[in-house]
């Protein structure tokens, strides 16, 4: 038995906390594949709120609950790119900041099935592309300030576009769903653009 199955097993009030996030858990995935389904078959904006909560038997206070929008929840777009942990890995890790900001991100890239759900959406519902623009701007300012705690302000920017660009080349050459994990692919990218720009500096001297 784990020390969660013991706690819960002995506290009822641990017990119905673990049911309730369950039940949170479930309701949110219930609301994401609804819009999906919804937004998919007949586009952004033939669909309303009040069918994706018909479809789950929710109230449209309740999705708001879990998603600022219809876009949002047909992408599943989270409200915060960075957990509790990932964020606590990135503060304790040594050395340089872009290996550390690439084992944070790329933690992110793993779920190769949801990342390609997402992506093929988009492709078909083009009109959603600005929701997520706008989602992955507050990401952006997410690890810029996450990486400011580290970091001065310059140097803090240059991580998190650098970081940034690599992420974009790997979604938009379809490699962001790779066999390996998502930080050694976000690792190599950065070195590949790098190094890309080396040469590009060596040509215009």
């Amino acid at each position: 038995m784990t020390n969660t199955e013991a706690l819960t097993a002995t506290d009822p009030h641990a017990e119905n906390c673990g049911r309730r996030e369950r039940k949170k858990q479930q309701t949110r995935q219930a609301l994401h594949e609804a819009a999906l389904s919804l937004v998919d078959e007949q586009g952004l904006d033939g669909t309303t709120v009040e069918q994706i909560c018909e479809a789950v038997d929710v109230s449209p206070r309740t999705f708001f609950n879990y998603f600022p929008s219809k876009a949002a929840a047909a992408l599943d777009l989270p409200d915060s790119g960075i957990s509790a942990e990932g964020a606590d890995a990135f503060r304790a890790a040594e050395g340089e900041l872009v290996p550390a900001l690439c084992e944070l991100i790329g933690a992110s890239m793993d779920d190769a099935q949801q990342r390609k759900r997402m992506k093929a959406l988009v492709v078909r519902r083009p009109e959603l592309m600005p929701a997520f623009a706008q989602w992955m701007g507050g990401i952006r300012e997410q690890y810029f300030a996450l990486v400011r705690e580290r970091a001065e302000d310059a140097e803090a920017m240059a991580a998190v576009a650098l970081t940034m660009a690599a992420l974009s080349m790997l979604v938009h050459d379809g490699t962001a769903g790779g066999e390996r994990p998502g930080a050694a692919r976000l690792l190599e990218a950065v070195e590949q653009l790098v190094a890309a720009r080396g040469t590009l500096l060596r040509d215009a001297a």
